[in-house]
């Protein structure tokens, strides 16, 4: 995965991203030593232990602020850990520095309609399909963004 975005940054995104950057944990660990962590958090990811890696990524994400691998590792174990809401702040976090996250918006929608919230779920959803008929190439979050429109419309009709 990229450590950069590819689609501009806005300036409170690039503010944000330059600050992260420029924090002293952002300079104690090499990036061969993080990567020796995240093998760790990411085997437990492989097992399904999300509870056990969630400190590896809570970890990672202190000392690799900018890496949206750790990011994501972290706001993945936050939600299957039902802790949407601050998963949703994770996801929201990368989708402010990587802008064509459009992964992390599917996300939200997923804690969203996880905490019953349909109306903005459905928002999300419908994000996520606009963007990626704006900007293609993700034919596959698009199709399950689509695939849980449909089943929200029919476990929760609109209001």
């Amino acid at each position: 995965m990229s450590q950069t975005a590819t689609a501009p940054r806005s300036a409170y995104g690039q503010a944000v991203y330059q600050g992260l950057e420029q924090l002293p944990s952002n300079e104690r660990l090499s990036a061969e030593q993080l990567e020796v962590i995240y093998a760790l958090a990411y085997a437990h990811v492989a097992q399904r232990q999300y509870a056990q890696a969630l400190s590896y990524f809570a970890f990672l994400s202190q000392y690799g602020p900018t890496r949206k691998h750790y990011l994501a590792g972290l706001a993945l174990c936050l939600q299957m850990v039902d802790r949407y809401e601050e998963a949703i702040r994770m996801y929201s976090l990368i989708g402010l520095l990587f802008p064509d996250a459009v992964d992390a918006t599917l996300r939200i929608a997923e804690c969203q309609l996880a905490m019953q919230d349909y109306e903005q779920g459905r928002k999300s959803l419908e994000l996520v399909v606009q963007y990626a008929r704006e900007q293609g190439g993700h034919a596959e979050i698009a199709a399950r963004a689509q695939a849980l429109l449909a089943l929200v419309a029919k476990e929760a009709p609109a209001t």
